[in-house]
């Protein structure tokens, strides 16, 4: 099986529960929501279709159910699609939109001990969004069955994260740009507060009027407990490594699984939240985790790891962990990747398993986040591996995960600070017997411009691929500080944009097209990305031709990541032909050039 085809299908998979195994849907050409269930002893069962429509759906884990909304006039109909078969439908009526009528932007489930499952519908008036009409403004409704639908008009900005009506409150997440999301709980109905607590992180899950909030982040992530009503946060210690995602378990607030990062690796800790003890929970071989759904049976998750593959994880209500295997089977020849430092620059190092004969050092974006032990670039580590490519996972100096002094230090003198994470990875490998013209830099959006920026610096090495760099500091910062003013600063503290020389200034066309003459430059840039400009890369990519040098630009129509199965596919072998092409490795394709266009 080739690796990619079958993790491009499975990410599009959905993870709804556990029965004797993963229970997985995705939808189907046509609309139709296909359920897949485990063989229950060694018996398959046949999948179960879903005929969904309407103008929202959602996952139920409560009530093992999907759920489908459909406003229509005054009134909105609720059909609810249980997996055992069973098809409920009820409706309840609308208020009265100010100007218009109503459009559902989003929907969220809500438990109470008066109604049972409710949700919590966002709408927005279609003919009120003028500036200053105020009438524009989100509007909130709760709805039950058998029960008076609640209309609740926000007062503070975000979007609802949670609705508790046996506490009469409501949280909303406000997403600030480059900042933390900041927390606010306001008083349902009349009964305003002269006072509304906030708090600033991103809500992870509540529960009894207590919220499990994940805090100071990118510095040092960590977990906390935030009462509103008692306006409390309580950081937790919850054992070495950044703290990524965390579920409240059982009945009550008294115990959480966490997952943490520590060394390139996801663990998952059971945490009592009152004692601060913390049991570690084996999930060998997952690499990492990702939470795909948390109900009161249990708690479900999803691993990745370039030599265990993919993996499915369900920890039950007693803490019992079962495991199953996704569509990516281990690969036996290959070892988990080797947490090291080279100097003081930690890194993941995946051996192959022959004699290696050429380097990819692998740099992440950002730049504050890490690499980590995953399917990085959809799987292609391990064909590289396969060819006898050792892969370098660098967290240069500015990553995540190793404590606030080292993700600062870089700020404003990225090109000397990523000189001395370069050339103790490359003395590293020298000792390993690939020299630097056997080796390539592969980076995706800042780490793509770490990729250019490697070969500025170090010319003796072969290459570099960069899929959606970012090329013109200025030119971003100004961009981004168009969609939100905090933008400014953050910019302005990380980079130097004043200078009026590109080397200063580093991330500049300019600079970055003064790569070594012999070094093959292969840029990667979606025409539609909103993230990273594709105009940037074209302009760094005709500086470098103007002064001779073998760079190639290669565009296709997705955006700053691949969402589509055809795009995710087109950008792997992009970038495995680049890498192809840097260290000519025989028998593989080079890098195909840009389409004609503008």
């Amino acid at each position: 099986m080739w690796l990619p085809e079958g993790l491009f299908e499975e990410r599009q998979k959905h993870l709804l529960g556990w029965e004797d195994g993963p229970v997985l849907a995705h939808v189907e050409d046509g609309g139709t929501l296909r359920v897949t269930f485990p063989s229950r002893n060694g018996v398959p069962r046949a999948p179960r279709g879903i005929e969904v429509s309407g103008d929202a759906l959602l996952h139920s884990p409560t009530s093992n159910a999907f759920v489908s909304f459909t406003l229509d006039g005054d009134r909105l109909a609720v059909t609810r699609h249980v997996l055992d078969g069973e098809l409920r439908v009820w409706s309840t009526g609308l208020p009265a939109a100010p100007r218009g009528s109503w459009t559902l932007h989003d929907v969220i489930e809500t438990e109470s001990a008066a109604y049972g499952t409710g949700y919590v519908l966002t709408l927005a008036d279609e003919d009120g969004e003028d500036e200053g009409s105020g009438e524009g403004e989100p509007t909130l409704l709760r709805v039950a069955e058998g029960a008076e639908p609640i209309v609740h008009r926000p007062r503070t900005a975000g979007r609802a994260v949670h609705w508790d009506d046996d506490s009469a409150v409501v949280l909303l997440q406000e997403d600030r740009g480059p900042l933390q999301p900041l927390l606010h709980a306001e008083p349902l109905g009349d009964r305003a507060a002269p006072h509304v607590p906030s708090a600033e992180g991103r809500w992870l899950d509540s529960r009894g009027g207590v919220a499990l909030v994940l805090t100071d982040a990118p510095d040092a992530p960590r977990l906390a407990l935030w009462n509103p009503r008692a306006a409390t946060l309580r950081h937790l210690d919850t054992g070495p490594g950044s703290v990524a995602d965390g579920r409240f378990t059982g009945d009550d607030t008294s115990c959480a699984l966490v997952v943490s990062t520590d060394e390139g690796t996801d663990r998952l800790d059971l945490v009592n939240l009152d004692s601060g003890d913390s049991r570690p929970l084996e999930t060998p071989g997952a690499g990492r985790l990702l939470i795909r759904v948390a109900s009161p049976r249990g708690t479900g998750l999803y691993g990745l790891s370039t030599a265990g593959g993919t993996s499915y994880w369900w920890i039950g209500r007693d803490a019992t962990v079962r495991w199953a295997p996704g569509a990516v089977p281990p690969d036996p020849a290959l070892n988990r990747p080797e947490h090291t430092y080279f100097a003081q620059t930690p890194a993941l190092v995946h051996k192959p398993p022959c004699t290696a004969t050429a380097a990819v050092i692998a740099l992440h974006g950002g730049p504050e986040s890490q690499e980590r032990d995953e399917l990085r670039w959809d799987g292609l580590y391990r064909e590289l591996l396969h060819q006898g490519v050792l892969v370098i996972s660098l967290n240069y100096t500015g990553s995540s995960g190793y404590g606030a002094d080292f993700l600062r230090r870089p700020w404003k003198d990225w090109a000397a600070s990523f000189r001395l994470d370069l050339d103790a990875c490359l003395g590293a490998l020298r000792d390993m017997g690939v020299g630097p013209g056997r080796t390539a830099l592969l980076g995706g959006s800042f780490g793509g411009s770490l990729a250019l920026l490697g070969c500025v610096i170090e010319k003796d090495l072969a290459g570099a691929v960069a899929s959606a760099p970012l090329t013109d500091i200025r030119k971003q910062a100004a961009r981004a500080a168009v969609d939100d003013g905090r933008y400014a600063e953050w910019f302005a503290l990380r980079y130097d944009l004043a200078s009026p020389l590109p080397h200063e200034r580093v991330f500049d066309p300019d600079h970055l097209a003064a790569t070594g003459p012999k070094q093959r430059v292969v840029v990667i840039h979606g025409r539609n990305d909103r993230v990273t400009s594709f105009e940037d890369s074209g302009t760094v990519v005709a500086r470098a031709r103007e002064r001779g040098l073998p760079w190639t630009l290669v565009s296709d129509e997705s955006g700053h990541v691949p969402e589509a199965a055809d795009e995710a596919r087109f950008r792997y072998e992009r970038v495995r032909d680049g890498l192809a092409a840097v260290l000519i490795t025989p028998g593989t394709p080079a890098a195909r050039p840009a389409p004609p266009g503008p």
